[in-house]
């Protein structure tokens, strides 16, 4: 059930990955400096409580008063508090990241994907979700939704929380891609924590700040409980000090923070747009930096597409993972103008050769066959 993007070391040669959802900028250079300046400091254990860790925190989203989880990389944080939630069932919608269902079967929990987008995935039924969701229960929402795109603003979102919470149900909602919206930090929801009480807000530095490689995410909420519980659950020295480091860095990185956000602004319309162009794929409007796709070309699907840009150098996400997409889905990272060109001009070439076979046997594109490594 381990169904990720990012796993170019199956294949051999990837230049275009596609299939990670990572800011394309890359490590900013504050954190390599701050990295080379502080490199000592990895000969010594990091402060057990991560006091400078959390005011960093603090002070990147604008709020004090809440308690913050930490976690090596955000899943471990999902993970941990599906484990340590007090009720049995967990909810959410679908397609969505597979790990809330890893998460809930891992600590034997009853999980339950609730099937309400409407059919082109461009809009939610909310009163069917809430009359899905049994009472005491744990309902996850990813916002905006990977790999769907779709974003569910700050007004449903309190109406969500608070007939929950009529249910006695807790609301953790993941906000792994919020930076990446246009309204940010507006349509974040940190700023209604203080009305909704079983709200448990998931972020992580890997997605906005370019860092995979460093895993640490964090959940904010104001349940004491909760908070105790996890704390204690915790191995310690569960962060390491490289990702201190990056988190007293790049959150105070005003300058990548603004580049981040110009870039997203820009490449994410131009890349839809021209997607878009492609008569053979429907591509789904996104809030994030990923556009979920559907190839609406017969004798094509998402697994044959992407065993053929592999040779390009280039990897997709395909659906596997995202119940119920069918094989005709796949999702599409927003990366630089460079990358995007390259994948634009390959699916163009595609799909101009399926169902013209001389001329594909003629280049060689269609005919070849992806390599995985020993």
């Amino acid at each position: 059930m381990n169904f990720h993007g990012g796993n170019i070391y199956d294949y051999k040669n990837i230049k275009y990955d596609f299939s990670s959802n990572i800011n394309p900028l890359g490590v900013p250079e504050s954190f390599k400096n701050a990295l080379y300046n502080n490199i000592d400091m990895l000969s010594k254990y990091p402060d057990r409580e991560y006091r400078e860790l959390i005011k960093s925190l603090e002070r990147y989203l604008g709020m004090s008063g809440f308690k913050i989880i930490l976690g090596n990389g955000a899943v471990e944080v999902i993970h941990e508090i599906i484990s340590l939630s007090e009720f049995d069932r967990v909810y959410t919608i679908v397609p969505t990241f597979s790990e809330y269902k890893r998460g809930a079967l891992l600590s034997n929990k009853e999980f339950h994907g609730v099937e309400c987008y409407n059919q082109d995935y461009t809009g939610v039924d909310i009163e069917y979700l809430l009359n899905e969701v049994r009472e005491n229960s744990l309902v996850i929402l990813c916002n905006p939704n990977n790999p769907t795109g779709y974003y569910i603003n700050n007004e449903e979102m309190k109406e969500i929380s608070e007939k929950l919470n009529k249910k006695n149900c807790d609301l953790l909602i993941d906000e792994a891609f919020i930076e990446f919206t246009p309204d940010y930090p507006n349509s974040s929801f940190l700023s209604n924590l203080c009305h909704c009480p079983n709200v448990t807000i998931i972020r992580a530095i890997t997605k906005f700040f370019g860092m995979p490689g460093i895993r640490l995410g964090y959940g904010i909420t104001g349940d004491l409980g909760l908070w105790e519980r996890v704390r204690q659950s915790q191995d310690p020295w569960n962060i390491n000090t490289a990702a201190v480091i990056a988190g007293c860095t790049v959150l105070e990185d005003m300058e990548y923070i603004e580049k981040s956000r110009k870039w997203i602004e820009e490449e994410r319309a131009d890349f839809y747009n021209n997607l878009s162009k492609i008569k053979d794929l429907k591509v789904i409007p996104s809030a994030a930096n990923y556009h979920l796709l559907k190839i609406v070309k017969k004798g094509m699907d998402a697994f044959n597409l992407r065993d053929i840009l592999i040779n390009e150098g280039i990897l997709i996400r395909v659906p596997t993972g995202f119940y119920p997409l069918t094989r005709g889905y796949f999702r599409l990272a927003v990366l630089d103008d460079k990358s995007n060109t390259a994948i634009l001009k390959a699916l163009n070439f595609v799909f101009r050769m399926v169902g013209n076979e001389s001329q594909s046997k003629n280049t060689g594109f269609h005919r070849r066959t992806y390599t995985r490594k020993n």
